[in-house]
């Protein structure tokens, strides 16, 4: 059954993502364990995003928010933004697009422990979790 709102696809974490021309390109992604020699850790990042944006919905903006956050609750880092995606030529009628967006930057984990990152776009909220532990010397 195809839907009626934007969800949210897939949520990759990476060491790099990028967006071109509506492809999207992910280095080392799928990671969900972070081996750091000492804590606080500077963790280069990447997050692949894909939106599935229904017919009923091109046209219009989209709002999405992520947020990198402790499991206990302390907070590294949010952001967020907006997307939008027509009907270009061609395109039959009632076909959901898939809309790629990347966001890359850093963030300072500062101890061993589970991380979650929690992305939200309309009703929907998806989440990858890793965890940071302390590498063997």
């Amino acid at each position: 059954m195809l839907p009626e709102k934007v969800t949210i696809d897939f949520v990759l974490l990476a060491d790099f993502a990028q967006t071109v021309n509506g492809k999207l390109t992910v280095v080392g992604a799928g990671w969900n364990i972070l081996n750091a020699v000492e804590y606080p850790h500077q963790l280069p990042f990447g997050i692949g995003l894909g939106f599935l944006v229904p017919w009923a919905e091109t046209n219009k903006k989209h709002a999405f928010t992520f947020v990198i956050h402790q499991s206990e609750g302390m907070e590294l880092a949010k952001g967020g933004g907006e997307f939008e995606v027509g009907r270009g030529a061609g395109i039959p009628s009632g076909m959901t697009q898939r809309v790629v967006i990347a966001v890359s930057g850093q963030v300072q984990v500062p101890e061993s422990g589970t991380y979650e990152i929690i992305v939200a776009a309309a009703e929907d909220e998806k989440r990858a979790i890793f965890e940071a532990m302390p590498a063997k010397r």
